[in-house]
């Protein structure tokens, strides 16, 4: 079912006003074309443009890729394809991201992210799959030097095993998780029970805001106890969880 709503999604900062600024005001600015994909964003599913990568995290995703002479990723969660592009530019002209996402929560994005690729100089290294990520994960092939996961967080456990137990992940590859910090919400809502689902409208962004505060808590703790990796949460944007095998 497609969630549209006239309420805005939007987090609070982990930082003190400003911080988010300043960091990219210091950090190498994004290309041109990142830069239209988060201004159509913004313009045509305002709603939502909160979700999207940030420019310090493309800009870091894309160091990762560049130092580690990566040549295939998978990322869980294409939204708009602003982190999409900005990783594939980052690898080289014979790699290949695969991207997932099914889209249930508004169709505009996909029509955002389809323009950003037709028109990028970096189409022939993404491969899309438009499915829910659950299921992809049983059919996409490994292995992956990098795992980018920004999807929806009540499935973030599931997703983590379903990678695990497929070997997508190579021996010193990296799995980076978005949204580890949820606004800074995780502190607040680790022993409160999760609110009450609502259907429509801005009850309803309340109310998923809250509860997936639950389920980013969940994960953080299912990983920080998993002996099979080691992880590393990150203050970038609304934090970043660096995972490898431990093996």
């Amino acid at each position: 079912m497609e969630h549209r709503t006239d309420a805005v999604f939007k987090k609070p900062s982990i930082f003190r006003e400003g911080m988010r600024e300043y960091a990219e005001s210091c950090s190498s600015p994004v290309s041109a074309e990142l830069r239209e994909i988060e201004e159509e964003t913004t313009r045509l599913a305002p709603e939502w443009a909160d979700i999207s990568t940030s420019p310090v995290q493309a800009t870091f995703l894309q160091t990762l890729i560049r130092t580690a002479g990566m040549n295939r990723v998978l990322e869980v969660g294409t939204f708009t394809g602003h982190g999409t592009i900005a990783m594939a530019s980052a690898l080289p002209d014979d790699g290949e991201i695969v991207t997932i996402d099914n889209y249930v929560a508004d169709k505009r994005t996909q029509e955002i992210a389809d323009r950003a690729f037709a028109r990028s100089p970096h189409q022939h290294k993404i491969t899309t799959v438009l499915d829910d990520a659950l299921s992809a994960l049983q059919s996409v092939e490994g292995d992956f030097d990098l795992i980018f996961m920004d999807a929806d967080k009540p499935n973030y456990i599931k997703y983590f095993e379903s990678i695990l137990a497929r070997d997508l992940l190579r021996p010193r590859g990296l799995l980076v998780v978005d949204n580890t910090m949820w606004g800074g919400e995780v502190l607040h809502l680790r022993d409160l029970p999760p609110a009450e689902e609502a259907k429509t409208g801005e009850e309803w962004v309340e109310r998923m805001f809250a509860n997936w505060a639950h389920d980013v808590v969940k994960f953080n703790r299912h990983i920080a106890e998993d002996p099979r990796v080691r992880t590393a949460l990150l203050t970038v944007h609304d934090g970043m969880t660096l995972v490898q095998l431990a093996s």
